[in-house]
């Protein structure tokens, strides 16, 4: 059996220790890169995500302190085309109206027909033009709750919400 030199052994040990130090360092290199990945992920999801729970908190502490006891109606969307003679065009408006109590709800879901009868009526006479700025937006809110509240039941109607508003 052949003597091994003991300088090649030492060199061989040597050279397996320098490899695994490498793999080591090359592990906890990617492990760091992985982390710094994660949290900065995280980080741009929550700077540029939008706050739409406190925003929905917000608005129910807004109307809670406007009154106690108010409830909001969702009425199903409406998708009408509007009056431009120059070209089609159409809205699509959900709407929530803002009652005193869940008994007035529940009285106003009895005229549920008529409400959506004259919101689609006052809709689709609207020009694109009528309902691109912010004040046409406010006038038609506006001429919502006038219709509504003209309706039997509607007087207890005290505010009108858009939850989503395409013009297209």
């Amino acid at each position: 059996m052949p003597k091994e030199n003991p300088r090649e052994t030492e060199a061989a040990v040597a050279s397996d220790t320098a490899k695994t130090k490498g793999k080591f360092k090359k592990i906890l290199i990617l492990g760091v890169l992985g982390l710094f990945l994660v949290a900065g992920g995280l980080a741009a999801y929550v700077f540029f995500s939008d706050d739409a729970p406190e925003g929905k908190e917000a608005h129910a502490t807004q109307t809670a302190s406007k009154n106690s006891h108010a409830v909001t109606m969702p009425l199903d969307p409406f998708l009408v085309n509007l009056a431009d003679k120059e070209s089609r065009r159409y809205l699509k408006l959900k709407v929530e109206l803002e009652v005193d109590s869940e008994g007035t709800a529940k009285d106003l879901e009895k005229s549920l027909p008529r409400i959506r009868d004259a919101l689609i009526l006052l809709l689709s006479s609207k020009t694109y033009l009528d309902l691109s700025s912010f004040e046409g937006k406010q006038q038609l809110k506006q001429e919502i709750k006038k219709n509504v509240t003209a309706l039997p039941g509607g007087s207890k109607v005290s505010d009108v919400f858009f939850t989503e508003f395409v013009a297209q």
